[in-house]
């Protein structure tokens, strides 16, 4: 399992609070960067790169879940080693990777034509968007932790 952290195209990092996966400057917002655990799906198309994301050490999972506004995003109390062994419950917790140069994207499996979106805002939650919205924020950079 490897662990790095994930950051936008303005350098801000994902981090968390109060249950919730956010972007922020951990020079400024007083919030320390992450670190995201990555494990393949083995069960969905490879040529797809479709990858788990943890964080806390792998034992919370972000999940892409349907709601009444649309589909959005949720950490969830799943060990990313359990769902890296298997079967079809893993699909809403992959993401898709597309590189885009060093940027890469990660599309939901389980809602095609949505990605993992930053805010507008400094320290708001990552979000999904259509790749059609047009302020989508949607490249985001590996930097491996120290």
């Amino acid at each position: 399992m490897s662990c790095s952290r994930i950051k936008d195209a303005d350098q801000k990092a994902l981090y968390t609070r109060d249950g919730q996966l956010l972007v922020g400057d951990p020079d400024t917002d007083n919030c320390r960067a992450e670190k995201i655990c990555v494990l393949p799906n083995r069960d969905l198309d490879r040529a797809k790169v479709p990858i788990l994301l943890g964080i806390q050490g792998g034992s919370r999972c972000l999940a892409c879940v349907e709601t009444r506004e649309g589909p959005s995003l949720q950490l969830e109390d799943v060990n990313i080693e359990d769902l890296y062994k298997g079967g079809e419950q893993a699909t809403r917790f992959t993401f898709f990777q597309s590189s885009l140069g060093s940027a890469f994207r990660l599309e939901a499996a389980a809602c095609p034509g949505w990605f993992l979106c930053g805010p507008d805002e400094p320290q708001q939650p990552v979000r999904l968007a259509k790749e059609s919205e047009p302020s989508a924020r949607t490249e985001f950079y590996f930097e491996q932790s120290r």
